[in-house]
């Protein structure tokens, strides 16, 4: 089994090269189908068909109250559009999580040609707090994901809230594959396509993706033994400009994450987008509204691009996977902690950041303006400007702030395992106790945080060196 896929950076062109290729195929007599995460995309995507004069359905979920309702009609929707492919060729859009959620209900005698734009969710995990052990034994026996009720748990008025819909939907699709593991109250689950079983279901696939070897997808494709074969559609492989390239990062050695960014005020933040304007003193973009200065842009932001005529750029967001997840991707995808950092983190960064000028300026027609882009940390700094040009002017330098946290990354161990001063004093006890047993032990700080959250969940228990 193979699967084709198109490299090239952000900007080069590859949904505009997809189309004109998807309209010779539809011109030649097939159907195809396109995919991508957003409806905005979509709609996008759409009317370059439609100024090639080539057919075309929308078929997304109606804005409806229910998000289950949502699901099901546009389910519905995709195996019917599909199934009544032949009567005319045409091109069928539709987003890729529904497209996932409609896969297994497409008749096996029908195989249309994809193509994915933007990449695709092929594997997610997160957590769901329930109020006690048993309520989060009930909630996987709700899910399917245990085969006997907890004697104490009555299920039959619960009801899972809209931020929950995903686990949902996973469990009830026969090409998701749910682990999960309860935690005292606590549900940790992780979800991955059955990618082989997935791609069964198309006459061939193409996924349409920058910097395809940095995101998640690629080290799914890679540990479900599925060859992944090049397409060369000459596309540009870096950013070009004649403007200086500014990379500005608010941490040194630190990586920029929740923990970090929960210790500054919001004065600090502030200061934070101020001391960035002031190295441009000109409009930019910023994800999450950081500070409430320059324009706000989403987290995910992919086709997001009514701002390529802004130069500048600030996104401190902080989202990686929570640890289970983490350790999942490893063992399940293979991935090292460089590879999750990358996918899951800087890939991001750069996505967003690309909605500027910079990625409409082209060999032939090179942009001209100085470019100024502010990240958390200089890891995601190097990786974006690892992206561009060897030969394009850049300026990689810490932002001029002092801030209250260390920028160097040295924090201290209080900070990182106590909350308050009787924990302080407990940690002190345990480190002392787990010394006296192993003089050299090696994982001394997560055995700290380890018996930290025993204490938490046990309040009345004695720690004592049995344990």
């Amino acid at each position: 089994m193979e699967i084709f896929y198109v490299d090239g950076v952000c900007g080069s062109g590859k949904t505009q090269t997809a189309i004109k290729k998807i309209s010779a195929r539809v011109a030649a007599g097939e159907t195809v189908l396109y995919v991508t995460e957003t409806k905005r995309l979509l709609e996008q995507t759409k009317e370059g068909f439609e100024k090639l004069n080539v057919p075309c359905s929308l078929l997304v979920a109606p804005k409806q109250s229910s998000w289950r309702k949502q699901y099901k009609s546009v389910i519905q929707d995709i195996v019917k559009g599909i199934s009544s492919a032949s009567e005319f060729p045409h091109v069928i859009l539709c987003t890729t999580k529904s497209l996932i959620r409609a896969a297994h209900e497409i008749p096996d005698k029908i195989k249309l040609p994809l193509y994915i734009d933007e990449g695709f969710i092929v594997a997610e995990g997160n957590e769901i707090i329930s109020n006690t052990e048993s309520e989060t034994s009930g909630l996987m026996f709700k899910l399917g994901l245990a085969k006997e009720k907890p004697k104490d748990f009555d299920g039959l008025g619960y009801k899972f809230a809209t931020e929950h819909q995903h686990i949902v939907m996973y469990a009830e699709n026969p090409l998701m594959i749910v682990e999960s593991k309860p935690t005292g109250a606590k549900l940790k689950w992780n979800a991955y396509l059955d990618l082989p079983a997935f791609c069964s279901k198309f006459s061939d696939i193409t996924l349409l993706a920058a910097c395809h070897e940095d995101t998640l997808q690629y080290h799914a494709f890679k540990s479900a033994a599925i060859k992944q074969v090049a397409l060369d559609w000459n596309l540009a492989n870096e950013h070009v400009t004649q403007g200086t390239v500014n990379i500005l990062y608010v941490l040194e050695n630190a990586e920029w994450r929740t923990t970090r960014k929960s210790k500054l005020t919001d004065k600090e933040l502030e200061d934070i987008a101020l001391t960035f304007e002031r190295e441009h003193w000109d409009k930019f973009i910023n994800v999450k509204q950081i500070g409430d200065e320059g324009e706000a842009i989403n987290v995910k932001s992919h086709g997001f691009n009514d701002y390529s005529k802004l130069h500048h750029f600030m996104d401190l967001h902080t989202q990686m996977p929570i640890p289970s997840t983490e350790k999942f991707y490893m063992k399940r995808l293979g991935m090292s902690k460089f590879d999750i950092r990358k996918a899951c983190y800087h890939y991001d960064r750069y996505q967003g950041a690309l909605r500027t000028s910079l990625r409409n300026s082209r060999k032939d027609d090179l942009g001209t303006d100085d470019l100024f882009y502010c990240f958390g940390d200089k890891g995601t700094a190097e990786y974006f400007a690892s992206k561009l040009a060897p030969w394009v002017k850049r300026k990689i330098y810490k932002l001029p702030i002092e801030l209250a946290i260390d920028t160097e990354g040295k924090a201290t161990y209080s900070n990182k395992v106590s909350d308050n001063k009787a924990e302080q004093k407990a940690r002190g006890r345990d480190r002392a106790k787990l010394t006296e047993l192993d003089p050299d032990i090696k994982r001394l700080d997560k055995a700290l945080i380890y018996l930290r959250d025993l204490r938490r969940m046990n309040p009345d228990k004695r720690i004592t060196k049995a344990i």
